[in-house]
């Protein structure tokens, strides 16, 4: 079950967190740490005896939810607990869900997409450089996922101003 991160419990989830992603795609440790103040930003634990097994990080408004990230500890992984994430994360609200993922261009890349298309979710045509968010590193070119159903360009470009002005904006 999912349950709100414990602001004690940053340290750890930093560790998931940077090993689990690129530099370019996480802030730094006080940038990611400054996050949990933000309003509209949340992080959601699976834990078991202290330990953090996953985790699912948001941004949500009043219209929509983004992840930001989701992992899975990598002495957990391949037993179903993304899938197990996803589907109670989905349930908590009826709000649409966005996420990014790299375009599906390499083996990694095109896991990911059918990992999220198989838990429901769609990847659309809307592609973009993701503002750098660790300084030092290069952007990243992103496409645009949604979850229950394909949202279209129109809605997308809402989307991503709000992403611009809120998690992009934050160091």
């Amino acid at each position: 079950m999912l349950e709100r991160l414990e602001k004690s419990d940053f340290e750890q989830l930093y560790a998931l967190i940077d090993e689990s992603f690129p530099p370019a795609e996480i802030r730094n440790f006080k940038g990611q740490q400054k996050l949990l103040d933000e309003p509209g930003y949340n992080v959601y634990v699976l834990q078991k005896n202290g330990e953090i097994l996953a985790f699912i990080a948001e941004w949500e408004n009043e219209k929509y939810r983004f992840v930001e990230h989701l992992a899975v500890n990598d002495k957990y992984r391949s037993r179903g607990l993304g899938s197990k994430i996803l589907k109670e994360y989905n349930a908590r609200s009826s709000k649409p869900v966005v996420l990014e993922v790299e375009p599906p261009e390499d083996d990694i890349q095109v896991r990911r997409v059918k990992f999220y298309e198989r838990n429901g979710y769609h990847l659309s045509g809307f592609s973009y450089p993701q503002p750098v968010i660790n300084e030092g590193h290069e952007q990243v070119q992103l496409v645009l996922m949604t979850y229950p159903k394909l949202l279209d360009n129109s809605i997308l470009k809402e989307v991503k101003a709000w992403l611009d002005q809120t998690v992009y904006k934050s160091d």
